[in-house]
């Protein structure tokens, strides 16, 4: 049984960008997101009531290295297999640079934004089409063609935006200890999150019951260590984990403290860092 609560939703992520101008006509023309709230050099992105990234200014950021922690990509997740054939006729008519992929449990369009962020777009596929190993979903990730999504039903309607319902799928963070031996005692028994796949000693999927994964930690990055993201890249700044009341938050803290892992609690936030330097932001959902 998991120790966090089966309604834990996922956030924003909160990444660095070093043009919010740049940022915004990509989220907005390419992706087809919302522009939530601006003020200065930050801005919040999503589709209605929901965010899904905040885009925060560094003039001239560049690429972090590729053995930092960090992000891997994140991924919103369409309502139906016709929104996600909408958002592929319209990217991909546009863009040269995509990557569309059959996961089993999902199909996915990859596209990379202009400060190196990964974005996938994804949808999840009916449970009777999912490989298994044993009793979890098989690790799969096999090329689609553009002719794959021309037939869903609808798929040939004009593309709006991203629709209402598009929520925050997952996200998969860079970690960087050897066969993951301090990120799945981490994430696993402190934290809570079940595991629900895994890739030998490179990938491991987590979620919390009868939920598809919210978190994939990759190490294929770093397995041996690497340094973090210097401030002036464009880099995960942190992740917010949405839960239900300031009692879910309390128990959290309380696994925390009792093993003598450093957090800071406030009224709805509870702010720690994972064993490879990533910011996790667990808050009393609001919704």
């Amino acid at each position: 049984m998991s120790l966090l609560d089966p309604t834990l939703t996922l956030g924003a992520v909160e990444l660095t960008v070093a043009s919010l101008d740049r940022s915004l006509d990509y989220y907005t023309r390419a992706i087809g997101l919302q522009v939530h709230d601006l003020q200065g050099d930050s801005a919040t992105v999503g589709v209605p009531g929901q965010e899904l990234a905040v885009l925060r200014e560094r003039p001239g950021a560049g690429l972090p290295p590729e053995s930092s922690p960090g992000l891997s990509h994140f991924a919103p997740q369409l309502p139906t297999p016709a929104d996600l054939a909408r958002f592929v006729a319209h990217y991909t008519a546009r863009h040269s640079e995509y990557q569309l992929v059959d996961h089993t449990l999902a199909h996915s369009c990859y596209v990379v934004d202009p400060d190196g962020h990964t974005v996938e777009l994804t949808c999840a596929r009916p449970r009777d089409e999912w490989r298994w190993q044993g009793d979890q979903p098989a690790v799969v990730a096999e090329p689609l063609q553009l002719g794959d999504f021309a037939g869903e039903a609808g798929a040939d309607e004009p593309f709006t935006g991203l629709p209402r319902g598009t929520g925050m799928g997952h996200v998969q963070l860079k970690v960087t200890d050897a066969a993951l031996k301090a990120s799945e005692p981490f994430y696993a028994d402190l934290l809570g999150f079940d595991v629900q796949g895994r890739l030998g000693t490179m990938f491991l999927a987590l979620g919390v019951v009868d939920h598809q994964a919210l978190l994939v930690l990759t190490n294929r990055f770093s397995p041996d260590g690497g340094d973090p993201a210097p401030d002036d890249t464009a880099h995960l700044l942190g992740v917010d984990l949405l839960l239900p009341t300031a009692q879910d938050l309390r128990a959290l803290a309380d696994r925390l403290d009792g093993d003598g892992y450093p957090h800071e609690l406030s009224a709805d936030t509870l702010a720690v860092r994972d064993p490879s330097g990533n910011l996790l932001r667990f808050k009393v959902n609001a919704a």
